[in-house]
């Protein structure tokens, strides 16, 4: 049977490979794999949509709608524009009703979706489901299974129950790669509730800080560093369109992409940044 999350994976590794296909120069074989995941993506929205209750179902000719279902493809851009309003209430509803692997794509959802608080919110829950229960029941590394209540012969050293090492730096803070080797950098802040975090990133080119205190009606102070030979690109937080920004103390007029709002070229070395 057709099954929804196997799709998902599919579509995803269908751009992975022509992402490839393009870096090597393979113009035909790019062409290939992007005709292959639009078909996907049309055949994902004919048969594995309910339009009754506006989700994904589990699989071809299934009418339950699981979690799974739909934070994958909202992981993974498979969910229109139009239908993302309530694909997103629902996995919202559902709350971390997943495995710790499966966390890793349900925070990658609610971040890509711009639901930057609520994600914050699972990852500094106390519940049983959370990060918190396994430093509550002794472990200094992180469990197999959220707690042995759900599974009897976890083990204590499971690295892939390590979400919020790599969710931290690359959506809180906003860390990640533009061009190979870090030689661009994006720093895109995704702040949700919290008030003060900095965060220090190694990469190939060195490290990257990032550090931020937020004031006010979401105004936000950072100071940024990037290393040598490297350019970067800040992406305002999107909690609102900001009426003055100053970059190491100039007022500056950031560029716009839609409702995004970015500063670009950055050279490296210290900045500091101020969003009013």
């Amino acid at each position: 049977p057709i099954n929804t999350v196997v799709n998902a994976f599919h579509y995803l590794n269908l751009l992975q490979m022509k992402q490839i296909a393009e870096v090597l120069g393979k113009t035909a074989d790019a062409a290939t794999f992007q005709q292959k995941a639009q078909t996907v993506y049309n055949s994902f929205q004919t048969v594995l949509f309910n339009p009754s209750t506006g989700l994904y179902i589990d699989g071809e000719g299934l009418t339950h709608s699981s979690l799974h279902a739909n934070m994958w493809p909202l992981a993974f851009g498979l969910v229109p524009e139009d239908k993302k309003a309530g694909v997103v209430a629902f996995v919202k509803s559902r709350g971390m009703a997943c495995s710790v692997y499966g966390a890793q794509y349900l925070l990658e959802a609610l971040y890509r979706a711009g639901e930057e608080d609520y994600a914050l919110s699972l990852m500094t829950s106390t519940a049983k489901r959370s990060w918190m229960n396994m430093i509550a029941v002794g472990s200094t590394m992180t469990l197999e299974a959220w707690d042995i209540q759900y599974k009897s012969n976890l083990d204590w050293n499971h690295a892939w129950g390590a979400v919020p090492g790599n969710i931290i730096p690359r959506f809180v803070m906003g860390i990640e790669p533009m061009e190979p080797g870090f030689r661009k950098i994006l720093i895109q802040p995704r702040p949700g509730t919290l008030g003060h975090a900095d965060i220090t990133t190694p990469t190939i080119r060195g490290a990257v800080k990032v550090s931020f205190t937020k004031s006010g009606q979401n105004d936000y102070d950072f100071t940024i560093e990037l290393p040598a030979n490297t350019t970067g690109r800040f992406v305002l937080p999107a909690k609102k369109t900001y009426t003055a920004v100053m970059l190491d103390g100039a007022l500056v007029t950031p560029q716009t992409q839609g409702a995004m709002q970015y500063l670009d070229s950055i050279g490296s070395g210290v900045h500091t940044i101020t969003c009013q």
